[in-house]
């Protein structure tokens, strides 16, 4: 029996999860932020993969070294 996948985007059958989405919350004071202190999360099928990186403002990972050259050329 194949299992069944349903995207939590549009709530339609899906054949395959591409993503999972974590909703982590900053709570000033507290804690800082890390993705293992989630309080929601949600399953993006394959349907909903572009449409989701072209709403959201999503980035390309980039490697530490390159975050840091570009703090440096902000603040100059």
């Amino acid at each position: 029996m194949a299992r069944e996948f349903k995207c939590d985007i549009c709530r339609k059958p899906t054949d395959k999860i591409v993503a999972k989405l974590f909703f982590g919350p900053i709570i000033t004071g507290v804690n800082r932020a890390v993705h293992s202190n989630y309080t929601y999360h949600a399953d993006v099928g394959t349907c909903c993969e572009k449409k989701l990186i072209r709403v959201f403002n999503f980035r390309p990972r980039i490697t530490a070294a390159e975050y840091h050259e570009s703090r440096k050329v902000a603040r100059a």
